[in-house]
């Protein structure tokens, strides 16, 4: 039963999945309104999981998850190739994932980047675009995230 209490991050990521993509999409930016409370609605649920009866070393796991992915993401903003809300996302989602599984995290990442990369691929070989274009890539780590979620 204490697990319930972890599935508050899933569903808020869930509820606002749409709004984040249709912004990302439309204006290439993923709005703090959305993703700043995903790492908080997270760590609540889980620490009350925990509070209830649920093992504390997934919360050290889905925490050890989100501090990395957040060093490693504001390291690469750093060179100006990834956006703040997307890493505010990562975050977020490697701190709800990582508690179901240690895997779960990585394989929403590397989903996500896989499907974007075909898409720029596709994208540079039909000439919709070229060196320098940006992608919206909130939709592609959503899409990580549920394949993820499910595979949970």
């Amino acid at each position: 039963m204490s697990e319930v209490f972890a599935w508050l991050g899933p569903a808020y990521l869930v509820a606002v999945a749409w709004p984040l993509a249709r912004t990302d999409i439309r204006e290439h930016r993923l709005p703090n309104k959305y993703t700043l409370p995903l790492v908080p609605i997270a760590l609540i649920g889980q620490l009350a999981a925990c509070l209830a009866g649920a093992d504390w070393s997934r919360l050290a796991v889905a925490l050890g998850w989100a501090v990395g992915a957040f060093a490693v993401g504001l390291g690469i903003n750093r060179i100006g190739t990834l956006g703040m809300g997307d890493v505010k996302l990562i975050t977020g989602m490697s701190l709800s994932l990582g508690w179901f599984t240690p895997v779960a995290p990585l394989l929403a990442l590397c989903t996500a980047f896989a499907l974007a990369t075909i898409v720029v691929l596709f994208l540079f070989v039909t000439r919709k675009a070229r060196m320098g274009s940006s992608i919206a890539l909130g939709p592609y780590l959503l899409v990580g995230f549920f394949i993820a979620l499910g595979a949970s």
